[in-house]
């Protein structure tokens, strides 16, 4: 009790950013373990000011597919998504993971800039530390953050449930997300694991 105690305080004194680095250039790969085989690569790139607040982006791109840019800005405590477009921000950034003592809860209430007015964006969410696990040959930190967001409603509305994994010093590492558009009692599932790190080569 006492060790998982003393991890919990750290965890609660650590910056968001430990679990959730952003430095540009740096390229994470993900194997798709469910789903459609293949393989999807993750871009950290320059940080860029939108409204006066600085943020980050990260692409997306999986082979045979299409690609995403999300972005991003790490507060003292918690990892916000800030637009899904760069030219449009979201009117209130929605939490991605928190960081405090014990199990973390928090709920979302606010719209996406997807289209001309935007689409209700519900969310909750929880986070606790798992302990200790070895990524890439080294046994770090891990946070375990589950997200279950709700966009647009009706028949045209989807669900969206994350559980996953964050690992001090890598970040996103592991996650499986069920996708369910309208009623749907299906959901399309996919999980992706992290087998590699390519650091932003440095100097000219």
């Amino acid at each position: 009790m006492i060790p998982a105690l003393i991890l919990s305080a750290a965890l609660q004194t650590s910056a968001a950013a430990d679990f959730f680095p952003l430095k540009p250039g740096t390229v994470y790969i993900y194997e798709q373990t469910k789903g459609s085989a293949g393989q999807l690569t993750k871009v950290v790139g320059d940080t860029l000011d939108m409204g006066g607040v600085s943020v980050t982006p990260i692409s997306d791109k999986q082979v045979g597919g299409g690609g995403a840019t999300t972005y991003y800005r790490v507060d003292s405590d918690q990892v916000v998504i800030v637009a899904y477009d760069v030219k449009h921000p979201m009117p209130t950034p929605m939490p991605l993971l928190k960081l405090g003592t014990g199990k973390i809860t928090w709920e979302f209430s606010g719209k996406t800039q997807t289209g001309a007015q935007g689409e209700r964006l519900l969310a909750r969410g929880e986070a606790h530390s798992v302990g200790q696990r070895e990524i890439l040959g080294k046994k770090v930190d891990v946070i375990e953050v589950r997200l279950i967001a709700q966009v647009g409603i009706g028949m045209s509305g989807l669900t969206f449930d994350q559980h996953a994994f964050y690992a001090r010093g890598f970040g996103l590492v592991e996650w499986t997300s069920k996708t369910k558009l309208g009623n749907n009692k299906k959901s399309d599932e996919s999980s992706f694991k992290l087998v590699d790190v390519q650091e932003a080569k440095s100097g000219g």
